[in-house]
C-alpha cells in the first residue's frame, strides 16, 4: 500500500507528540535541605499539577542521606514549588534545583497553608512525622489551598545549623515555626526550559498539514 505524502505527514506528526508525550522534560537535579520537613511540587503560575519529590528523612538525618536527585518535569509544567514544613523550632529551607542555588534567584512565598494539609502536625505533636520528615504532603490537599494563598517575598537565614552545615552558601529561606509555605519560582529561572502540551505540538502539527493540503490543492 502506497502511502501518500499527507498521510505520511500525518504518521509522522502523531509519532512525533507520542514520543514527546513518553519523553517529558529534559531531566534536571533536586538538591534540597529544610528544617524540618519538604516537598517538591510543579504546575503553572495558576496552580500546582504534580508531585515531584517528597522528602523522607527527619532533619537530622538529612544533611547525612542528602543527594543529588533527578527529574523530569512533566509537559505542560513552568514552575516550581518547594513546600518547606515547619515541626517547630528554626524553620529554613534551601539547596538547588538544576544546579541553581534557589536562594539566589527571583522566589515568591506563600502565606501558611498548614491549615489545608491533611494530617499536618507543626509543633503539636513533638517527635511527629513532620519532625521525624515522614509527613506525606498531599497533591490535593495543596491545590486545594492554592486559591486561599496570598504571595509575598522570602526572608533569608544563616541562623540555622542545617542550613549552614548543607545550604549552597549557607543561606535559607526561613519562616515562622509551625507554617508550612510554598517557595516558587519560573523554571527557566533555574535553567529548564518547559516543553508544550502534546495537544499545542498537535494542533501545530495540524495547522502546517492544512497548509500542505492547500498547496497540493492549488
Amino acid at each position: 500500500m502506497k502511502i501518500s505524502s499527507v498521510n505520511r505527514f500525518v504518521l509522522t506528526l502523531l509519532a512525533g507528540v507520542a514520543a514527546i508525550g513518553a519523553r517529558g522534560q529534559g531531566s534536571f537535579s533536586i538538591r534540597l535541605v529544610a528544617d524540618n520537613d519538604f516537598a517538591v511540587f510543579a504546575g503553572t503560575t495558576n496552580g500546582v499539577s504534580d508531585l515531584l519529590y517528597q522528602n523522607n528523612y527527619s532533619w537530622g538525618d538529612q544533611i547525612p542521606n542528602l543527594s543529588t536527585l533527578n527529574f523530569l518535569l512533566p509537559l505542560g509544567d513552568n514552575t516550581f514549588y518547594v513546600l518547606g514544613l515547619g515541626g517547630g523550632g528554626q524553620e529554613d529551607i534551601s539547596g538547588t534545583i538544576n544546579g541553581v542555588d534557589m536562594t539566589s534567584i527571583s522566589v515568591f512565598m506563600s502565606s501558611d497553608l498548614g491549615p489545608y494539609l491533611t494530617g499536618y502536625e507543626g509543633q503539636n505533636q513533638p517527635g511527629g512525622t513532620v519532625e521525624a520528615g515522614t509527613y506525606d504532603a498531599n497533591l490535593a490537599d495543596v491545590q486545594a489551598a492554592f486559591a486561599y494563598l496570598t504571595w509575598g517575598a522570602p526572608s533569608v537565614s544563616t541562623e540555622d545549623a542545617v542550613i549552614q552545615m548543607a545550604a549552597p552558601n549557607g543561606v535559607g529561606f526561613d519562616f515562622a515555626p509551625s507554617t508550612a509555605h510554598l517557595f516558587a519560582f519560573a523554571a527557566t529561572a533555574v535553567g529548564v526550559t518547559p516543553s508544550p502540551e502534546p495537544a499545542a505540538l498537535a494542533f501545530a502539527g495540524l495547522g502546517g498539514l492544512t497548509l500542505l493540503v492547500y498547496r497540493r490543492r492549488k
